[in-house]
């Protein structure tokens, strides 16, 4: 018997509405599911990732704060026991002993902690304490087990068991050394009460994470829970600290997994001074929770569009509902590119701000040593933090495939040399020796993306210099092995004589996050992309990457590109002009240059540097007064404009427009520079298309400013 109610055949919808307008809706219903199915895949990938790296970074990054701590104290101990060895070696009584201990106590107290409780020791059979403190007759000095532990003890400073001051409910441990003569011992107490805070101050940073320091007991020294101190997991049974040293203490090491009571946790462990252990442990069902929602709503989204279908068969409206859902789903992708241009202007902004300050502050010839040298780790980690957002972004670019090669005449002798300024800086300023050979049966100009074999090259041997100790050398050639009809194969080879890694590790060399040990990780940081992003712009290029390496022994890698030879026709007008003094070709001096930013911090910093290298300036708030600015003066009064591409009221693009289309000889040719936290290749072929002649990324590089700034002036004058 047939339920369905009268006219309900599906044949009849099949035919009323066409088997084109039911395919259309099933097609477009089936492509939602695949994508959202691999928008789910790359958002949990995407959260592993952020788990990793947040994981690892807040364990490096107390680590060095525990160890900066430590080491002041330990050094302490040490520099104090090589005295008091030195004056026992020369026959100096005890007394004099005594007064040096008290004279130290009190400067140290002055300048390093106020908690400090003074040095003492047992020196020369006698008890001597630098703040007067005398014990007990109960006391045996030689029966404490900071002495106990100390004599027992080959290192070069005893860290004694920590206990916990059930008064104070802080932690406490001494730092001892041994002296020359085997039964003299000095010792330090150290509160840890700064450890503490730096735990707490960690694991603030991440949702769901805990900060632990063990001790090579088990006990607990450090605890984001502070109601955890003083335990010794070694000593539990069925707890969460029994696991965690479960997993510690029987072998495992860097990273693991850990489940406890139905919690799933990632803990990232960092040795540190004492062979005690630092860890963090991530909660990876706080850090998904977002991504569970994400996945429920998108789950419910799907049985919707299930509904939706099954109600096209009835309704033809339903099946423009379809299509507009998958008009929806393809301008996803446009989004992210939205985003992460926007999020690479939010970012690049202060950074550009912080390095600018920074380049400007380093000019004042007043400073002190101590405070340049902070002005100049300051820059340094800015730099730092900007190639690690670099990094993301380049890496997310590749992964969407938003990448794009360009195919352009390039000088490879400019292409040398900015390889050379870049590396042999880098090189320079470690104290490494930075050697460049080039073969003499390479072409002046090829075609390609020099931008990209740059990256490729600079990323190798940034690499390079960070795993070379000096002494030691890096050493950089080019070489044309080949040319066969339009297409030269160039390889490049990078060589250090550095840290070198192990065979095991260089298959997994170029995934994403990879680094070969933790030690590597805390001593020379990085993002572990890197390489990665260098394999992908290689493979891209249709070229190949080759590693050989031995631990200790250096590394080289070899990469090997083609290009194509540039032809006569195929050069730019401005490579015949002939050559320019190598002075005048990065000097600025005497040019008045337009700012076109709506910022006033980077306006102002941008005006400070051109005015530290002789050059004067004006400011527009945004790209209409820019215009309105450049009309109203009458020709030459600007030699050059730097124009931001996002400002109020009128835009970069629109601002490089207007002036262009205005009816004065030098409008057209006056130099117009795009100075923009958007980095992307689309946003360099934006700006080129609206008239303007180059592309800088933000943060301003006031070195390679100049040199498009003088380059484009030349240009402009031959003209």
């Amino acid at each position: 018997m047939n339920n369905h109610p009268k006219g309900f055949r599906i044949k009849d919808v099949f035919r009323n509405m066409g088997i084109r307008s039911v395919i259309a809706p099933m097609l477009v219903f089936l492509l939602t599911v695949v994508m959202t199915c691999i928008g789910s895949y790359r958002y949990y990938k995407a959260t592993r990732e952020e788990i990793y790296l947040q994981g690892r970074v807040n364990a490096v990054e107390s680590a060095k704060e525990y160890d900066a701590y430590l080491l002041v104290r330990k050094n302490t101990v040490i520099l104090a026991a090589h005295v008091v060895d030195e004056m026992t070696r020369e026959g100096q009584p005890n007394s004099e002993i005594l007064k040096y201990l008290t004279a130290e106590s009190a400067s140290i107290k002055k300048s390093i902690d106020k908690d400090y409780t003074g040095l003492y020791g047992w020196i020369n059979g006698e008890y001597c304490d630098g703040v007067g403190w005398i014990p007990d007759r109960d006391y045996v000095p030689t029966q404490r087990p900071w002495y106990l532990e100390t004599v027992a003890d080959d290192s070069e400073v005893t860290f004694v068991s920590p206990y916990l001051d059930e008064q104070t409910h802080t932690v406490l441990t001494t730092m001892a050394r041994k002296l020359s003569d085997g039964e003299s011992v000095i010792a330090l107490d150290v509160t840890l009460k700064r450890i503490q805070e730096i735990t707490e101050e960690i694991t603030q940073h991440t949702a769901g994470s805990i900060g632990i320091v063990l001790d090579k007991t088990g006990q607990v020294i450090a605890h984001s829970d502070a109601s955890q101190l003083g335990r010794n997991y070694l000593e539990e049974k069925d707890t969460f600290g029994a696991a965690l040293a479960g997993k510690l203490y029987q072998g495992k090491s860097g990273q693991f997994g850990l489940a406890y009571d139905g919690q799933k946790y990632m803990a990232f462990a960092e040795r540190i001074e004492g062979d005690w252990t630092a860890v963090c442990l991530i909660n990876t069902r706080v850090m998904y929770r977002p991504l569970i929602v994400t996945i429920t709503l998108l789950a419910l989204l799907m049985l919707l569009e299930a509904v939706v279908f099954l109600s096209v068969l009835y309704n033809q409206g339903a099946k423009n509902l379809a299509i507009a859902s998958a008009r929806e789903a393809q301008s996803a992708s446009r989004a992210k590119s939205r985003f992460l241009s926007r999020m690479s202007h939010e970012i690049r902004t202060p950074i550009n701000a912080i390095i600018g300050l920074d380049s400007i502050a380093l000019h004042d010839e007043s400073i002190s040593k101590n405070t340049r040298d902070e002005l100049e780790k300051i820059g340094a980690s800015a730099r730092h933090l900007l190639s690690i957002i670099n990094d993301i972004l380049d890496m997310s670019r590749i992964e969407s495939g938003k990448v794009e090669l360009r195919e352009e005449v390039f000088s490879f002798q400019e292409f040398l040399e900015q390889i050379t300024v870049i590396a042999g800086g880098q090189c320079r300023d470690k104290g490494l020796d930075f050697v460049c050979e080039r073969d003499q049966n390479l072409k002046e100009y090829y075609i390609g993306d020099s931008l990209k074999i740059r990256q490729v090259i600079i990323n190798i041997l940034g690499n390079s210099v960070k795993f070379t100790d000096p002494p030691g050398t890096v050493t950089f050639s080019a070489v044309q092995i080949s040319c066969e009809m339009d297409r030269a194969l160039v390889q490049f080879t990078m060589r250090d004589t550095g840290v070198g890694m192990d065979q095991e590790f260089i298959p997994v060399l170029f995934d994403a996050f990879s680094q070969e040990d933790t030690d590597n990780t805390t001593r020379y940081g990085g993002s572990g992309l890197g390489m990665a992003i260098t394999k992908s712009f290689v493979d891209m290029m249709g070229g190949e990457i080759r590693v050989e390496s031995r631990k200790g022994a250096g590394t080289t890698f070899f990469v090997r590109i083609p290009l194509k030879p540039a032809k006569e026709e195929d050069l730019p007008k401005a490579v015949s002009a002939g050559t320019q003094d190598p002075e005048d070709a990065v000097s600025i001096e005497g040019m008045h240059i337009l700012i076109a930013e709506d910022q006033e911090i980077n306006a102002q910093i941008l005006s400070d540097l051109l005015e530290l290298e002789g050059a004067s300036s004006e400011w527009a708030g945004n790209g209409k007064l820019a215009a309105d600015l450049f009309e109203k003066n009458g020709k030459g009064h600007f030699d050059a404009i730097l124009m931001d591409m996002r400002m109020p009221v009128m835009d970069g693009l629109e601002a490089t427009r207007e002036i262009r289309k205005l009816d004065r000889e030098d409008a057209a040719k006056i130099p117009i520079i795009a100075l923009s936290a958007n980095a992307f290749e689309e946003d360099v072929q934006m700006c080129l298309k609206a008239g303007m002649n180059a592309h800088l990324p933000k943060p301003i590089e006031i070195d390679l400013l100049k040199e498009t700034l003088s380059r484009l002036r030349l240009h402009t004058a031959e003209e």
